[in-house]
């Protein structure tokens, strides 16, 4: 199968090629303009039938170039962050590219057509479990605006009975491929640089970015119904989350007791400076809310309908730092 991929540059995105090659499929990958020569292509090459297309995905006739010819597209190109430092960039590629992406995937007949999400634009859920039901949350963050954004516009093709797949991936951990690390491990940076971290009550829901690629290989079969898949992987403590970075240092952090309500108060005024300061992305009111909530989700259809099970991401942090 000819699979179209944006976003396969990126963490999660570069796991998800080189998945897909392995599996022996060929893949079309629209990279930024100059990014040709990125050290992940080069990687990347040696694994299987890879075409790069430079170009805007903001552009409809990039858009077009990249998915005529092909069998199915993979979409996971998207700004991520929780701070509102590029709150345009996240509106144009978040939300009307990948809208405007879909529905030329659907005109053109491609199937499937995955759409990588995120959990953040299904939170808060109503009933206090994030699943594949769960609707478009409202959201805190101009990040998981922009991404309920495109859930809508999805869910709408969907209705229609276009073939598309959304996948909703939790706190993506685990060593890169040739990228730059994923937005979870660049939120711990205070922790590992100053060996100090809260002790909190709250978790996240983590999984590893392998497993993430594994779910999105699964997906490239033609024929199957619009669906969506929840990818949260395993509810980590905050304190089991510092245990497994405590243990992948090999050298012990101090923990300072903090409560939920100081801790996104703390959160707050890292939105607030970080209008103007390049803060890390852990300290944002919205992490801090998801922390603090430890929202668990609800993979059953994931992992029954794939076959597949989590790894413990305790071990993925491990392997983040060997």
């Amino acid at each position: 199968m000819r699979v179209a991929v944006t976003g396969g540059t990126g963490y999660v995105g570069a796991h998800t090629v080189r998945a897909l090659l392995g599996a022996g499929h060929a893949v079309r990958l629209l990279v930024v303009p100059g990014g040709v020569d990125d050290a992940v292509i080069a990687a990347l090459r040696g694994l299987g039938p890879l075409e790069v297309l430079p170009g805007d995905i903001r552009n409809p006739a990039t858009i077009s170039a990249l998915l005529t010819g092909c069998d199915a597209v993979l979409h996971a190109a998207g700004v991520v962050g929780t701070d509102s430092r590029r709150t345009q960039l996240m509106w144009e590629i978040n939300a009307y590219a990948t809208e405007a992406l879909l529905t030329q995937a659907t005109e053109l007949g491609l199937d499937p057509i995955v759409s990588v999400s995120s959990y953040s634009s299904l939170f808060p859920p109503s009933d206090g479990v994030i699943g594949p039901d769960t609707p478009p949350a409202p959201g805190r963050s101009d990040y998981a605006r922009t991404k309920a954004y495109a859930d809508l516009a999805a869910r709408r093709l969907q209705a229609q009975g276009a073939p598309i797949v959304v996948t909703y991936p939790s706190s993506v951990v685990g060593p890169a491929f040739h990228t730059a690390v994923g937005v979870t491990q660049r939120g711990w940076d205070p922790i590992v640089r100053f060996r100090v971290a809260p002790r909190l009550r709250g978790g996240m829901q983590m999984i590893d970015v392998g497993d993430v690629a594994r779910v999105h290989t699964a997906l490239m079969q033609p024929g199957r119904e619009p669906k969506r898949y929840v990818c949260g992987g395993v509810m980590l403590t905050f304190d089991q989350m510092v245990d497994a970075l405590e243990s992948a240092l090999g050298q012990p952090i101090r923990r300072i007791p903090l409560s939920p309500r100081l801790f996104r108060g703390v959160g707050r005024v890292s939105d607030f400076a970080g209008r103007w300061l390049p803060l890390a992305e852990g300290l944002s009111y919205e992490a801090a809310l998801l922390l603090t909530a430890a929202v668990p989700t609800d993979d059953t259809s994931t992992l029954a309908d794939l076959g597949l099970t989590w790894r413990d991401p305790r071990e993925s942090i491990a392997d983040s730092f060997a």
